[in-house]
């Protein structure tokens, strides 16, 4: 697995930031199994923290990343370990 995903499949033609539902598409076509999912949706909340942090900051954006953090903790929940929680992050 690429240690830095590509993040930019995640914009929109306009240049914001997709919604939830093209986010699960995405995750969709990935085909990840379980635990490299994990590792994929970690790493995807890291580069989009970094990315829509200060000046790129958008209500999609921050949208976005509430969204991968929700999908995150239900994986994590599913394979049996605490959730995230945002003040890790």
């Amino acid at each position: 697995m690429e240690r830095d995903p590509d993040i930019s499949k995640l914009r929109a033609p306009d240049g914001d930031w997709i919604g939830a539902e093209e986010l699960q598409e995405i995750l969709a076509a990935e085909g990840y199994s379980a635990g490299n999912r994990e590792m994929y949706l970690k790493a995807l909340l890291t580069e989009l923290t970094r990315a829509t942090g200060g000046a790129h900051r958008t209500e999609r954006g921050q949208e976005l990343l509430a969204e991968v953090r929700r999908i995150l903790a239900r994986e994590q929940g599913k394979s049996g370990q605490s959730p995230i929680s945002d003040d890790t992050i």
